[in-house]
Formats: structure tokens, sequence, C-alpha cells
């Protein structure tokens, strides 16, 4: 075993060994738990930048050692250029949202075990991308569900917290099992859990259970995704969560769903087994993005209109899947992660509007643009980003989207109805802009400025996402590496 393969096991070790010292350290103030949680998720960052240049060498790394050997299921983790993409867009915007919580008042009771739990579901998220184990897989995938339960029990806004937890637990846990039931199957099937190994073999299956297999493993992880219909669970966590978990939630959760199609029934099944699946892909996807807008138009609370539109970028995402073609699927995979950018911030942004006004009503607040003019600037930015607006990210990845699906053979109907409904967007995110920045001051008392604690890690994400859209191509390349990796020359 190098070097290289321990270093990698690092990235679920050494957030583990944070865990236990904020668990030990129950006197630890909101500060210095919000260190310790920093540092380690620091390491789950630091590390796949450091192993890069393994990475362009090997093509892939992996560490693997014997679990429970009687049953052929052992701990291992493989980094690939899938794999990185996702696990560095989860890890940064975990790191963004803990930053983002030491300006924010949630977490101040029992913050050891607050930031513990920040770091286990980050920890679930990071085990997910990397698991090349189904044993191991469904371990950390659940363990990001656990988390996020607790952090909402326990930290949750309003009485109702214990009523959204149970519907956010019991509509995802559906999903898992659905998950689950497919990867018992292979598992039955082959005798082992390795995904390396089931990856040689799991296109031999008949076509039939293939078939079957396809639909539960993009119905359960469509329910982790929040496609319509089953983003019933979204709105409500998202509203209730603390601030930095509705970040996570918004920015990192909702990609492990895209992550799950590509490394399972993508990567594993015959194509043929997928090829019945995409058109009703494209349209699952068209209902999720026109959906999601116009229940994000009609919406009042301010944490729900941008829950919402999560619900319709995922539909996009779903799309560009359907598409089956590389242009598409390229597109999709940038659009998780400038979604994931851009969502931080415009959550970030409400947090601090909801922290400056203590009101969720967007028809109680109004005239900020003249009081807060940097928050402005930044929900400017956020509001072009998310729809869609030259130069900023999404720009980039719809245009593959949408050149994906005329690519796709499917009617050329379906892809101009997804593109005018991005249009809808545009709508929504005017509206959001245009109510809390413009118009006579609500409330008419006010704060001279915004809080810096939260302001200066808005602005970082701001920048960030300009950035990203203004330099695409590494992201590009990383997405045109991993899909390589999983469709060879079939695209």
């Amino acid at each position: 075993m190098n070097p290289y393969q321990i270093l990698l096991s690092g990235i679920t070790i050494l957030p583990v060994i944070g865990v236990i010292i904020l668990l030990v350290w129950r006197k630890a103030t909101k500060t210095q738990a919000a260190i310790i949680g920093i540092i380690s998720e620091s390491f789950a960052l630091v590390i796949p930048i450091v192993l890069l240049t393994t990475l362009r060498k090997e093509g892939v790394i992996l560490f693997s050692v014997p679990w429970i050997p009687n049953m052929q299921i052992s701990f291992s983790l493989e980094l690939s250029w899938l794999s990185i993409t996702f696990l560095l867009t989860e890890v940064l915007a975990t790191l963004a949202a803990m930053i983002y919580s030491l300006g924010d008042k949630d977490g101040e009771k029992n913050s050891n075990t607050y930031y513990a739990l920040l770091l286990l579901f980050s920890l679930g998220m990071s085990g997910t991308t990397l698991a090349d184990d189904v044993f191991l897989f469904y371990i950390f995938w659940e363990l990001m569900l656990i988390a996020s339960v607790l952090l909402i029990l326990g930290w949750g806004h309003g009485e109702n917290r214990f009523r959204v937890a149970l519907k956010y637990f019991i509509i995802t846990h559906l999903g898992s099992l659905m998950v689950l039931v497919c990867l018992i199957t292979l598992y039955v099937n082959f005798g082992t859990a390795s995904l390396t190994e089931l990856v040689l073999h799991a296109s031999s299956l008949p076509i039939n259970m293939q078939v079957f297999l396809t639909a539960f493993f993009i119905i359960g992880f469509c329910v982790k995704m929040a496609i319509f219909p089953f983003h019933i669970w979204l709105p409500d966590a998202h509203t209730v969560a603390p601030m930095p978990v509705t970040i996570i939630l918004a920015a990192a959760m909702l990609s492990m769903g895209t992550f799950g199609v590509l490394r399972f029934p993508f990567t594993l099944l015959a194509f043929e087994s997928i090829q019945p699946f995409a058109i009703w892909m494209m349209i699952g996807g068209l209902i999720s993005e026109v959906y999601g807008a116009l229940m994000a138009l009609a919406e009042q609370e301010i944490k729900r209109i941008v829950a919402y539109s999560s619900v319709s970028q995922m539909g996009y995402i779903l799309f560009g899947l359907g598409t089956l073609t590389l242009r598409g699927m390229q597109g999709a995979v940038m659009h998780v992660v400038y979604h994931a950018i851009v969502k931080a911030l415009l959550f970030m942004v409400v947090g601090i509007i909801i922290a400056v006004t203590r009101e969720r009503d967007i028809r109680n607040v109004g005239g900020l643009g003249s009081k807060l003019p940097i928050l402005t600037v930044c929900a400017a930015i956020g509001v072009l980003g998310i729809s869609g607006m030259p130069p900023l990210g999404i720009f980039n990845s719809e245009w593959m989207i949408f050149a994906g699906g005329f690519d796709s053979g499917v009617s050329i109907v379906l892809t101009v109805m997804t593109l005018i409904g991005s249009l809808l967007t545009l709508v929504y995110g005017l509206r959001f802009f245009g109510m809390v920045f413009f118009g006579v001051q609500k409330p008419e008392t006010l704060p001279e400025k915004s809080p810096r604690a939260l302001l200066v890690p808005t602005i970082a994400v701001t920048v960030f996402l300009i950035i990203e859209g203004l330099v695409p191509g590494p992201l590009l390349e990383w997405a045109t590496l991993g899909l390589t990796g999983i469709f060879g020359g079939l695209l």
C-alpha cells in the first residue's frame, strides 16, 4: 500500500478524529467547536487536492482493507475523476457553511454536538462519493440522513421541526430502501460487494432484471435529488433547518442523488437497460424545472422561495442526464457544481436578510438596496447566476444541457420547452430581488451594516461564483474525464 492510498483514507479518518474531539470536549464554546470542525473539514479538502497529480497519472486511486472477509466486504475507497468532482463540491459547501455559522446564532447550545453532527453529515457525503463497496456506500448514504435529521431535531426552528424531521426521514429513507433493494440484488447475484468487481459483471444480468434495477435506482436517487413529485420533504426541511444546515442540504446533499445515478445504473448496467428511461428522465426534469419555478414564484416565505428553486434546478440536471449524450451529461455534472455555489450564495444572502430584518415573509421586507449595498450586489449576482446569465457559471452548464437535448434525437419540442421554461427562473429571481431590495424600506428600522461575520463568507462565495463562470475549462475537463470513465466510447 503506497502513501497516496493511505492519504486517501485520511479523507474519512481525520474528520472522525474531529468528531471524537468535539464529543469529548463538552465545554467547548461555539467558536472553539467551529474551529475544530473547520480544521477537520479542511483536511477533506486539502487531501484530494494533494492527490490530483497522482490521479492524473494513475486515473484512479484505490484504498482497500478487509472488513468482513466472510461476506466479501471491505473498507474500500476509490478516488476517480467522477468522485473528486462531487467530493470537492460537497466539502467546499460544508466549509462555507461552517465559516458562515461563526456569525450565525444557530449552534450556540451544545456547540460541540452541533459541529460534530455537521462533520458527520459531511463525512456521510464524502464516504458516499468515495465508497467502492456497496455495503460501505449504504452506510455512508444513511449516515448523512441520520446526521441531518438530528441537526433539524436539535437545532431546527419552530415547534413543527419534529414533524418536518419525521417527514424528511421517512420519505428519503423510502428512496434509500429502493436503492438498498438494488444493492442487495447485486450482492446476492455476484457474491461480492466490491463495485470494481460489479462493474465487470453486472451488465451480464438478464436484461429484464437490469431494467428493474435501473428503475429502482433512478427513482431512489431522484428522491434525494428532490425531483417532482418526490420533492415534498425539501421545502419544509430547508425552511426549518438552521441556516448552515440548509446551505449544506441545498448545495451539497442534493448532488448526492446525481452522483448515485452516475455511479450505479449508468456505470454498472448495460446501456440498453438505461435507454428506455431516457425520455422519462427528460420529461421528469422538465416537469420538475417548471413546477419548482412556479412554486418559487408563488411562495412568500423567503427560505421556501430559494428551496423551491432547488427543485427546479435539479430538473435541469435530470434532463441533462436523460439526454444520454456527452454534452448533456457534461452539462448536468457542471450544473451540480454551479448550482452548489449559487445556492450557497443565495441562502447566505437570505440568512443575512433574516438576521437584519427579523422577517421571513417577503411581503414584510423591502428597500434594502440603499441600506445594504454590498449585500445587494451579492444578491444581484446570485439571482443573475441562478437565472443562467452569462458569464456566470450556470449559463455554461445550461448551454451544454440544452445542446445535449438537441443532440439526443428525442423530440426537439421537449428541449425547446425546457429552454423556454428557464425563463421562469429569471421571473422568480427578479421578483425576489425586486421585492427585497427595491421599493419602500421595510421594516423601517434596520442596522447600518450587514453582520460582518456573515457578509465576509458571502462575498467570498460571490467571487468564487464569478471565477467559476469565467474559467469553466477545468470543471469541463473533470466532467469529461469522469463521464469517459463511466461510458468509455459509448457517448
